[in-house]
């Protein structure tokens, strides 16, 4: 038993990462082992903190230090919070703040908008008063209207559809979206396509690997976003993407 822990940990201290199959192959060139085994091995160490999951087949010998992540929201996202809560007391409203982006991104860009989601059924109507009270809003727009008529780095607000059970949580009195929501998002809305590809990927390892995340809330959301299979896969390719 001490040899073979002591060959895992050999084989893990010398990567920053490793997958099953590899640390498999490896094995076997020392002694013969079966996947059964190994998996055993393992669940052991990672139980006793000296292996660690990163995803699915995924492990690393070096502990991961993640911390609770913190929302934020500029005073000006609050206050347009606070305005459509007010004008309508009912409705659910979500405010995102777009410089959060970059907490998370590889290429670094500028994002000074809002993204305002409520209830579908009152989005226009949330939309016109923004407007009347001097905003520059805008609809729910598709990404061809993002990149041919939005200049990101200047404020603005993007009125969008809230999806139900969105996972949310409080700051200074309005909702806005937990991680879990904002990498699920990032992902599947239309006018964040300048973040999608290879740049969601990194963004989406970056959040991992800095902050803990509810895997099952994460997946719960993206069945509702149709997006599971895709969140499930980056799961189990954490720590594979290129810089």
């Amino acid at each position: 038993m001490t040899e073979t822990r002591n060959a895992i940990l050999t084989f893990a201290e010398n990567r920053d990462s490793f997958r099953f199959a590899e640390l498999l192959s490896y094995l076997n060139g020392l002694f013969e082992i079966s996947k059964v085994t190994l998996s055993w091995y393992l669940r052991e160490m990672v139980n006793d903190n000296i292996i660690f999951k990163l995803g699915r087949g995924i492990y690393t010998a070096h502990k991961v230090h993640t911390s609770e992540y913190t929302p934020r929201l500029r005073t000006k996202a609050v206050k347009v919070g606070k305005i459509i809560a007010r004008q309508f007391p009912f409705v659910s409203v979500s405010v995102l703040d777009g410089q959060v982006f970059a907490d998370f991104q590889h290429h670094i860009s500028s994002n000074n908008v809002i993204y305002l989601e409520v209830d579908r059924d009152v989005m226009e109507s949330v939309f016109h008063t923004l407007k009347q009270k001097g905003y520059a809003a805008y609809l729910n727009p598709s990404k061809d209207f993002v990149y041919d008529n939005i200049d990101l780095s200047k404020e603005a607000v993007i009125v969008k559809p809230l999806i139900s059970e969105s996972p949310l949580v409080d700051f200074k009195g309005i909702k806005t979206p937990r991680l879990e929501k904002i990498l699920v998002d990032v992902y599947c809305d239309d006018d964040l396509d300048y973040l999608h590809g290879s740049e969601w990927s990194r963004m989406f390892d970056n959040a991992l690997s800095m902050y803990s995340v509810n895997r099952t809330a994460m997946l719960r959301y993206a069945s509702r976003r149709n997006a599971k299979p895709v969140i499930e896969k980056a799961i189990e390719n954490l720590g594979t993407h290129n810089d």
